[in-house]
């Protein structure tokens, strides 16, 4: 039988990776956190000047995880979920905290301020993922 490939998602400082770590070390499969995978394979377009950070290479990024997503058992961190092709994932979580707790987990990256700001604005509740994802998504929302 074909292990899963589920995708964790949500706003940066929700607790994908740390979810993520945990997911693998108890079930075997295989974490791939994308910003790590991007910046190990220097998988950038360009660079943002506005808001001082590399634009990811959404299609090398996809060449680099075909193979290993149709093997399946792999568990997949990013915040958004648009570019990825939905035949990849037999489930996905949409991860969300309380804006106190996110706040202040944001504040202690010492993120530049601009993009500290489009962080915690951009990719809250404005994320879509059920439309790209339909039937596979589930939001979670862990007691505070």
């Amino acid at each position: 039988m074909k292990r899963p490939n589920i995708l964790l998602t949500g706003t940066p400082g929700v607790g994908k990776t740390t979810l993520g770590k945990e997911l693998a070390d108890r079930t075997g499969l295989t974490f791939i956190n994308i910003g790590d995978l991007a910046k190990e394979g220097e998988f950038y377009e360009g660079f943002d000047e506005e808001y001082q950070c590399a634009i990811l290479d959404e299609d090398r990024v996809i060449d680099e995880l075909e193979d290993k997503m149709i093997d399946g058992g792999m568990i997949i961190d990013y915040h958004s979920s648009d570019f990825f092709p939905e035949r990849w994932f037999h489930i996905v979580f949409v991860l969300r905290t309380d804006n106190s707790l996110l706040y202040d987990r944001l504040e202690s990256r010492s993120c530049d301020e601009l993009a500290w700001k489009r962080g915690y604005t951009c990719c809250g509740s404005t994320h879509n993922e059920k439309d790209s994802l339909r039937g596979k998504t589930f939001s979670v929302k862990p007691q505070t």
